[in-house]
């Protein structure tokens, strides 16, 4: 890619589908971290989301010559202790 430098990306995180479940008893509390160079977005945290959450949530990246990737982490949160890491791309 060239020329990308100061363009702006916008990511909307829709939801998920068929998460990992990393409760044992009651529904995972899903929530997705985007981070892309010094930027690092969170959404909110899916209450009672499960395995398909929803979250229409949209970002706004300030784009770098030489970096290309946004990179996703879905996390499970807990109240009680660390939050469980569902999945990553």
């Amino acid at each position: 890619m060239s020329g990308i430098q100061g363009q702006i990306l916008d990511v909307t995180v829709v939801g998920c589908k068929k998460l990992k479940d990393t409760e044992w008893i009651s529904k995972q509390d899903p929530y997705v971290c985007l981070d892309y160079a010094n930027t690092k977005y969170r959404t909110k945290t899916c209450t009672d989301g499960g395995k398909s959450p929803i979250f229409q949530e949209k970002f706004t990246f300030s784009l770098l010559e030489g970096l290309t990737e946004v990179n996703v982490v879905v996390w499970n949160s807990n109240t009680l202790s660390s939050d469980d890491l569902i999945g990553y791309g």
